[in-house]
């Protein structure tokens, strides 16, 4: 059920949302980590959902700078504690 609303969630979310939730988590990303972040959460966000979620973290180490994947790290687990019957 929760699998089902996340991936309508993600088919509809914009590079406008991901920048906006960016910016209100103080995360500032220039254009290539934008760029990533925003394809990497379109592409493979059952990933997160998932045990497998730090494949794709120690991945994203090659793609942003340390602060923003430190940043991006946090706020994720955060949010993975908080919503955790969403996760597998």
């Amino acid at each position: 059920m929760y699998e089902a609303i996340v991936e309508n969630y993600v088919n509809s979310l914009t590079p406008n949302d991901v920048y906006l939730f960016a910016s209100k988590n103080n995360i500032i990303l220039n254009d290539q980590e934008f760029d990533y972040v925003y394809k990497t959460i379109k592409n493979n966000y059952k990933f997160f959902l998932g045990k497998d979620y730090m494949l794709i973290f120690n991945e994203a180490k090659n793609f942003l700078r340390k602060e923003n994947y430190d940043k991006i790290l946090n706020l994720y687990l955060s949010y993975r504690e908080k919503y955790q019957d969403i996760f597998k």
